[in-house]
């Protein structure tokens, strides 16, 4: 298995934000796309035509490097001699600055990590095989039928599942999803709630700016606020805003991350990045070696849940959390 470093400095512009993912990160900033092109000449001169896997990222914190760990770890096993290339890639990006890029040498797959990089793959590139992670809509990679992904959502019956045991006597919830992406997640977690005699109060929001007249608008008796929908655009100013109408009305805040739980949401469940890494590159094995269609790989769920809870947020909310579940916690604030 051969490694290349290549250095590239990303510059972006700022513009419009984007949804906020869930680990609440950063943009990069971008070179000008003649600069971009003139790495792939670079890359041309100094790597061979052999180059592989070619790895479009989003952001360079580290739940993208446990990411991509994860996948290196996973093919590093297998029978493919595999060379990376890893370029920064954000939603700034000119248009046409990876289709150009590519001209200059053919991956036999694109591994892209985070929401901005798969977008412009999706747009730009048409045959090669994309391996998409780090995403919380995995809805465009079932109208390209050259990719497949691992997507962050959780299913409904496991978010409904750790809800019953830590929440087993709450009876009114509100619910806050994106209504362009989430309506599915919200229906399935009705169906469940219906079952068991539970009231789930729709609370859907599309952009940051609809959060304060959402707030004003929720019933004075709930039991708790829970965040299923990652794909809404939570702002650093709407997340605050849900924490303190958490603690000011001693209504439990179900968050999207640890980070959430850090800051006061009583639990989240989080994800293990790494074999999320694992997962796409089990995909990537099946496209590399086995010859398969991306159209006959659907996206997959992360597998793995890390459970976090805050219970000094329990303590404050009067909140008794059964001592049968801090075992499989993953991390514990107190």
């Amino acid at each position: 298995m051969r490694f290349y470093t290549v250095s590239i400095q990303c510059r972006f512009r700022r513009s419009k934000p984007l949804r906020v993912n869930r680990s609440n990160l950063s943009g990069c900033r971008v070179l000008s796309m003649a600069s971009i092109i003139l790495a792939g000449l670079i890359f041309s001169t100094v790597v061979s035509a052999a180059t592989d896997i070619l790895i479009l990222q989003s952001h360079d914190s580290e739940p993208y490097q446990a990411t991509l760990a994860g996948f290196k770890s996973g093919l590093a096993n297998s029978k493919l001699d595999a060379a990376y290339q890893t370029l920064g890639l954000s939603s700034n990006t000119d248009s046409n600055a990876l289709s150009q890029l590519l001209q200059n040498y053919h991956p036999k797959l694109i591994l892209t990590l985070g929401t901005p990089a798969t977008r412009a793959s999706l747009a730009q590139v048409k045959k090669t095989p994309i391996v998409a992670g780090m995403i919380l809509d995995t809805d465009e990679l079932r109208q390209s039928p050259n990719a497949t992904g691992v997507g962050l959502n959780f299913p409904a019956s496991l978010q409904w599942l750790w809800l019953r045991r830590l929440l087993p006597d709450a009876r009114q919830i509100a619910v806050l999803y994106d209504p362009r992406h989430g309506a599915t997640l919200f229906q399935a977690l009705q169906t469940q709630a219906q079952a068991e005699g539970i009231t789930l109060i729709q609370a859907p929001a599309a952009s940051a700016e609809a959060f304060p007249s959402l707030m004003k608008n929720l019933p004075p008796q709930l039991d708790a606020l829970w965040a299923v929908d990652g794909t809404a655009a939570y702002s650093a100013a709407a997340i605050r805003e849900l924490l303190l109408y958490s603690f000011r009305n001693r209504v439990p805040l179900i968050g999207l991350s640890a980070q959430w739980v850090k800051a006061g949401a009583l639990y989240a469940l989080d994800w293990d990045y790494s074999d999320i890494g694992v997962q796409a590159a089990d995909l990537a094995k099946d496209i590399l070696l086995k010859n398969t269609p991306p159209t006959s790989l659907p996206p997959l769920s992360a597998r793995k849940v890390r459970p976090v809870l805050n219970i000094q947020t329990a303590e404050h909310m009067k909140l008794q959390i059964s001592e049968r579940w801090l075992p499989e916690m993953s991390e514990v604030f107190k």
